[in-house]
């Protein structure tokens, strides 16, 4: 069966077809709980997040553009969305030994307590980020987008993205203990 294109599919959910949006839901739905969840950091409220990118997708279906990428768009709204329900919230706190668990997916070693502590300090680094600079860490190097990509998802400029990622990475190296040698 040949691959139908987002935009297709998306034409179809603009005439009420539930069955392209289930496959457009299948196509993208990880990816985007993906970026979420790497800014939230909460799998419960990056599900709700990703939930409602999809029904903000349904509704905005009518009056879609085919100038923009369906994944462009669905990760903008998701990156949004998590920022804001992020700043809402104030999330700077550490994550808590289910999350930890669940982003080591399984590849943890009671015998190497060391390199735990070394994923769960990270995780905890991640987290003190503000939100912003959490979602381009997230797309730059879990999602492996490129800077100007990044940039359209933000809405914003590559210099700046290259900024988000530069404060980033040298906050991550001073809550992690490294020098700038």
């Amino acid at each position: 069966m040949p691959l139908v294109s987002d935009s297709r599919l998306l034409a179809r959910v603009a005439d009420g077809d539930s069955r392209a949006f289930n496959r457009l839901v299948e196509r993208h739905s990880q990816r985007v709980l993906n970026v979420i969840y790497r800014i939230v950091l909460s799998r419960s409220d990056a599900e709700d997040l990703c939930q409602d990118v999809f029904v903000r997708l349904w509704k905005q279906a009518p009056d879609w553009q085919d100038d923009a990428k369906v994944s462009t768009w669905l990760h903008r709204v998701a990156s949004n969305l998590a920022i804001n329900h992020s700043q809402r919230v104030q999330q700077r706190q550490i994550v808590d030994s289910e999350l930890t668990e669940q982003l080591l997916d399984g590849q943890r070693d009671e015998a190497d307590d060391e390199a735990n502590a070394l994923s769960e300090k990270m995780m905890a680094a991640l987290s003190s980020l503000p939100a912003e600079q959490r979602a381009a860490m997230a797309f730059r190097y879990y999602r492996d987008l490129p800077v100007k990509q990044i940039a359209d998802i933000l809405d914003s400029s590559p210099k700046a993205v290259e900024s988000l990622l530069g404060r980033a990475r040298k906050q991550l190296k001073q809550v992690l203990g490294e020098s700038d040698d």
